[in-house]
């Protein structure tokens, strides 16, 4: 007796998690009219898969702006977190739609919020280069020291890309350009490890220290001279870099250049110590 009422239940929960495996792909696919649909047929906007998604997740990170709104109009819940921590407008600012995050924000989204890797929607969209995700996020109040799992801050995947116009947003904040992070690594060293002399001027001129060094004993302009970058030689040099500085193996610049085969280098810090 207990086995026949238990059929019919347990038909019924099968039904509906058909329905919301459908939603999840729909919304995934930015297919409205099926996601109207299956919302009609009793599918759950507030069901998650074993990744802990959510409906709201997948039309976050694809872009698809009209079915997150009809997703959250149903009840959606906008800061549901998923296994690795991570919400609908992390993948929104993760992958470059203003719009929804926009929208999400306006719905009382965390900016803030952070995955388990320690990755905030600012660090996202820092890294991803989406600067009006980050004028956004900073408009409402977004962390900017926030540091990653890797060590990385915002500044830091700004500096690293090169990415002058983000990197002039973050240090309009007055972050201390000069805190290091993972490996001891600085904003400043970043960009010249990266070859990017523009984004070195621009944290020089925020107050970047040249002479700083990481966990090896290296500054910016050793990592600059390594890499075979004369024009970043030349700038740190002229801010004030040390060139007869040692890392802890006891190398100079020059050193690193000439090991490095860079001999245009080796020939300008040589003419230089004249």
């Amino acid at each position: 007796m207990i086995g026949l009422w238990l059929f019919p239940v347990m038909a019924e929960a099968d039904e509906f998690r058909e329905l919301n495996f459908r939603l999840f792909d729909a919304a995934r696919d930015g297919d409205y009219t099926s996601v109207e649909q299956l919302l009609n047929s009793g599918a759950s906007v507030k069901a998650r898969n074993r990744f802990g998604n959510s409906a709201l997740v997948y039309a976050a990170r694809g872009g698809h702006m009209e079915i997150a709104r009809l997703l959250v109009k149903n009840g959606a819940e906008v800061n549901l977190i998923n296994v690795n921590g991570e919400t609908a407008l992390l993948g929104a600012a993760e992958n470059g739609h203003f719009e929804i995050a926009e929208y999400l924000i306006r719905e009382r989204a965390d900016v803030n919020h952070p995955s388990l890797k320690q990755i905030t929607p600012l660090i996202a969209a820092a890294y991803g280069g989406h600067a009006g995700i980050v004028k956004l996020l900073l408009d409402h109040d977004a962390v900017t020291d926030v540091v990653d799992n890797s060590g990385k801050t915002a500044v830091d995947y700004a500096a690293a890309n090169g990415n002058t116009e983000i990197l002039e947003m973050l240090l309009a904040q007055g972050l201390d350009v000069n805190t290091p992070h993972g490996n001891d690594l600085t904003p400043l060293m970043w960009a010249a490890g990266y070859n990017h002399a523009g984004a070195a001027r621009m944290l020089l001129e925020a107050g970047a220290d040249p002479n700083l060094k990481d966990n090896r004993g290296r500054s910016a302009l050793m990592i600059a001279a390594e890499n075979g970058n004369l024009d970043l030689v030349e700038l740190l040099r002229g801010s004030g870099a040390d060139s007869a500085a040692l890392d802890y193996d006891g190398r100079t610049a020059l050193d690193l250049a000439q090991a490095a085969g860079h001999l245009h280098i080796v020939e300008a810090l040589k003419q230089a110590a004249r």
